[in-house]
């Protein structure tokens, strides 16, 4: 079976679209590399790669780079569901994709965005967990930090399959956990597309939209039961499987080709969960954690542009 391997997004372009250049990105990374070298409470392993990313995604400010830095290694410690036991090869694992396919297009569009797409392929609310659905999208976000740059993501919910039983998890506060926790990855969000919906997710997306910034709430898109013109307009059939009217391959490839690729990472995953922040050795005043978002108020909004 081939390899996924994701289409190369033009750096420069994605520097130049935030203000900057290749050359002040290779400056920055230099200086937000010796900042990380001072920090005491922080782990000093991230590749070169994950701290272009942090540079790129807060638009080459070398301040807000540090803050989100420091709030990547600090959430692992505060919502270990979302970033402890990542390991792509445990049973569990299974479950989830008895129920879901997860799918990141190789391909990136015109503008250097990369769509993840997230599809129901079982009603079943017993095996659901919620929570796993968002740890293994952090998951893929780990490696897109490092082997696929982008400008942001579009995100395809196919809710099809869903029953209302599933919606369970999705509460206020969960979703608050969510908000921070993709703050502190730096993830850049373009739209959320909502496809073959049922009629109870309406009251769902209205409150989600009540808590999330009023940039984010108007990218999300609910779109009616297999009528793909509109989303065609964010995301071009160039890129899309054929089971949403594009081109490019189909679910259940790409789905296999991405759970490889997060077992070929498994090594890495596994690392990570002894690799946290030392409160102890923090300057200044230690994160506060009693409760999942005592901390949250250092940590900046989710990024839209």
């Amino acid at each position: 079976m081939p390899q996924l391997s994701f289409e190369q997004c033009n750096i420069e372009e994605i520097c130049t679209s935030v203000g900057g250049s290749k050359k002040l990105l290779d400056e920055l990374r230099g200086k937000l590399r010796e900042w990380l070298k001072l920090q005491p409470h922080l782990p000093h392993d991230a590749e070169d790669e994950r701290l272009d990313w942090f540079l790129l995604c807060t638009k080459l400010s070398l301040e807000l780079a540090k803050q989100k830095l420091d709030a990547y290694y600090t959430i692992r410690r505060f919502i270990p569901e979302f970033f402890r036991n990542r390991d792509p090869c445990a049973p569990g694992m299974n479950n989830l994709h008895d129920v879901m396919q997860f799918v990141l297009l190789p391909k990136s569009n015109a503008g250097n965005d990369r769509t993840c797409i997230v599809r129901f392929i079982s009603d079943d609310a017993n095996i659901f967990r919620v929570e796993e659905v968002c740890r293994y999208l952090f998951m893929i976000n780990e490696i897109q930090m490092v082997e696929g740059h982008n400008s942001g993501y579009n995100l395809i919910l196919d809710l099809s399959m869903m029953s209302a039983g599933q919606l369970v998890g999705m509460t206020p506060s969960f979703i608050k956990k969510c908000d921070v926790s993709a703050s502190a990855h730096a993830i850049r969000l373009k739209g959320i597309h909502i496809l073959n919906a049922f009629s109870l997710v309406n009251s769902v997306v209205t409150m989600v939209k009540s808590i999330l910034k009023p940039k984010l709430a108007k990218r999300i898109h609910v779109h009616a039961n297999g009528n793909f013109e509109k989303f065609h307009q964010f995301v071009p059939k160039s890129v899309l499987p054929k089971e949403y009217g594009g081109t490019y391959s189909n679910m259940d490839d790409l789905d296999v080709l991405l759970r490889k690729k997060l077992e070929s990472w498994r090594d890495w995953y596994l690392e990570q969960d002894n690799v946290l922040v030392d409160e102890s050795l923090r300057p200044g005043p230690v994160v506060n954690g009693d409760s999942p978002f005592g901390f949250s108020g250092s940590f900046r909004k989710l990024d839209v542009d």
